[in-house]
């Protein structure tokens, strides 16, 4: 039996649950249609396999509109290549924070920036505070790359992204034009 009533799941913190978990929880969001928001925050146990799991299950998943994975620090470029596949197909998404993930870097926004053309769904997306492994001018050409293909997304918050320069200015600029 499924549970249709619970529109939110809230996992903050629960840094116990490894990818095993995470594939679990994606097996749950392929057949649950009521769930809208799931929030993972500081949950550092989940990496790239967990992340792909969960990306499958949100390819199938036609209810959820809300995704918090801040500070989950062991999403990378795999982990990003595995939500790009997601977002050509998920038509509910709306709002993605992935806010101090460090492990995204220039390579895993190029990866972002493919989902980001076909997707227009999403309104919002936060790569705030990734400055460990950075996000710089080549990640940031990327996704304006794919924004100017994408006509749904409202918001981007690159704040404290400190490998951006000049350079990734300018490509944001163009946007603009």
């Amino acid at each position: 039996k499924i549970n249709q009533a619970l529109t939110g799941i809230d996992l903050s913190y629960c840094s116990g649950i490894g990818d095993d978990g995470w594939k679990a929880l994606a097996e749950g969001l392929k057949i649950n249609q009521a769930l809208t928001s799931i929030d993972l925050f500081g949950c550092t146990g989940i990496g790239d396999e967990g992340w792909k799991a969960l990306a499958e299950g949100l390819k199938i998943n036609q209810a959820l509109t809300s995704i918090n994975l801040s500070g989950c620090c062991g999403i990378g470029y795999k982990g990003c290549k595995a939500l790009a596949e997601c977002l050509k197909f998920n038509q509910t998404l709306t709002n993605i924070n992935l806010s101090d993930c460090r492990g995204i870097g220039d390579k895993g926004c190029k990866a972002l920036a493919e989902g980001l053309k076909i997707n227009q769904a999403l309104t919002s997306i936060n790569l705030s505070q990734v400055h460990c492994s950075g996000i710089g001018d080549e990640g940031c050409r990327a996704l304006a790359e794919g924004l100017k293909i994408n006509q749904a997304l409202t918001s981007i918050d690159l704040s404290g992204c400190r490998g951006i320069s000049d350079d990734g200015c300018k490509a944001l600029k163009a946007l603009a034009e």
